[in-house]
């Protein structure tokens, strides 16, 4: 019964597996070219190794990340010169402030953070690495990846590149290329834009690969219980000798243990990816926030005015607020796959015929509940589906303040928002009389 589960399973899985694995490949080629990592991949042994620490091509990478920082550091404040001079006029105006300076610093400190913290991206990624080999070699599958994690990765790729259909424009007006200078500065900024939302798209990544491990180990421990079902068989015809039972759970017992060493090494290695990425999880929280109400209010305005372009802005509201809910899912999917174990049988399973599997499953139980997951971001929040609906209500409640200091007039420029709305309600009035 396990085979042919495990058949059905992997049935189409190696279509699946080579394009995950491509996937993930083009993602390691991509990190190298936006220089967030410096490491080669030997795919014999299947792990990451840092270039020789006189190598040629490690000393290059290193004059590159210093010329990239120090230039986009030296031309920031010419290019950002035009929002400095910008008197804020309405709330939109200094959420678009906010907005622009906090993501060029941002941008420049998750890539100072993610090139000094290269060592302990490598052995985190080793740690899943050989974690991948470990599940492979205990759940007799060669094929891990399923379907969904290319549907996810597809799904994540069009929000980025919509996202970025967003971002990009103001970056490339042409008074941003009227001297060499200025030219550089749009370059510089582009790339290191890139690499701050591979790194975003990195954190979403992270959570999707651990939560599809949590999913095999917790089927593997399914299928295991599923084999012990005839060890409790009564009928003469298949019933076992007590020597033969013994031997089965004392094997039993050591699968479980080396499951319990697996989900033990799981947890820790996503906690400590979730440790090394929670300053990017945050700024993807904030930014996608601080978009999406900005994008809404100017889609209210566009609306008011009668502009088609409110149809385009509520758009790209909508892709902000996709990206933020993936993100949330699949931290929220992890979680969930990882207390599976919780709500299996083990511990009613062949009960005090063999106290070596009952200390087994007590040990089991026991580290379950004390490495119990939870992905939580410097304290502040824990992402799980339940956020999602506190961040639709704070998205509602900054969008009517916004909203409410535009009608009462709190900047000059708020007038116009004013007029719009009492012009409204005068035609309703007069329709109403």
């Amino acid at each position: 019964m396990d085979k042919d589960s495990q058949q059905k399973r992997c049935g189409g899985g190696v279509v699946a597996e080579a394009w995950s694995r491509g996937l993930l490949l083009t993602l390691y080629r991509a990190a190298r070219v936006l220089s967030l990592i410096s490491f080669r991949l030997d795919r014999e042994e299947l792990q990451l190794k840092l270039p020789k620490s006189g190598s040629r091509n490690r000393i290059l990478e290193t004059v590159w990340r210093c010329l990239v920082v120090l230039t986009y550091a030296g031309v920031w404040p010419q290019l950002s010169a035009h929002l400095i001079t910008i008197r804020p006029e309405s709330y939109a105006d200094m959420f678009a402030l906010m907005q622009s300076f906090s993501v060029s610093i941002l941008a420049l400190i998750s890539f100072i953070i993610q090139a000094k913290g290269e060592d302990k991206f490598r052995t985190v990624l080793n740690r899943y690495l050989a974690l991948y080999r470990r599940i492979c070699a205990v759940t007799r599958v060669d094929q891990l990846f399923p379907k969904k994690f290319i549907v996810y990765f597809l799904l994540k790729l069009l929000l980025t590149i919509g996202g970025c259909v967003h971002e990009f424009p103001p970056l490339l007006k042409n008074e941003h290329f009227a001297d060499a200078r200025n030219t550089v500065a749009v370059i510089v900024g582009i790339y290191m834009w890139l690499g701050t939302l591979f790194v975003l798209d990195a954190c979403f990544m992270g959570f999707l690969v651990s939560g599809i491990l949590y999913e095999h180990m917790a089927f593997n421990i399914l299928l295991m219980l599923q084999r012990m079902q005839p060890i409790e068989c009564e009928e003469r015809a298949v019933r076992m000798s007590n020597y033969q039972r013994m031997r089965l759970l004392c094997d039993y017992a050591d699968e479980l243990d080396e499951c319990a060493s697996i989900y033990s090494e799981l947890y820790g290695v996503t906690i400590a990816f979730r440790r090394m990425l929670q300053w990017q999880i945050l700024f993807y929280v904030y930014y996608n926030f601080i978009s999406i109400c900005l994008i809404l209010y100017l889609c209210i305005l566009h609306y008011l005015n009668a502009n088609e372009i409110a149809l385009v802005s509520l758009a790209m509201a909508t892709i902000k607020l996709f990206n933020l809910i993936l993100l949330i899912m699949c931290a929220d999917y992890a979680v969930r796959e990882s207390q599976k174990p919780n709500r299996l049988p083990l511990d009613i399973v062949c009960t005090d015929m063999d106290q070596r599997w009952d200390k087994s499953v007590e040990t089991f139980l026991s580290q379950q509940q004390t490495q119990r997951l939870e992905i939580k971001v410097l304290g502040f929040f824990q992402l799980n589906n339940e956020f999602i609906l506190l961040i639709l209500s704070a998205i509602i409640s900054y969008l009517f303040i916004l909203i409410q200091f535009g009608i009462t007039g709190g900047f000059e420029a708020s007038e116009e928002v004013r007029k719009q709305f009492n012009s409204s309600s005068h035609q309703i009035q007069e329709l109403l009389n």
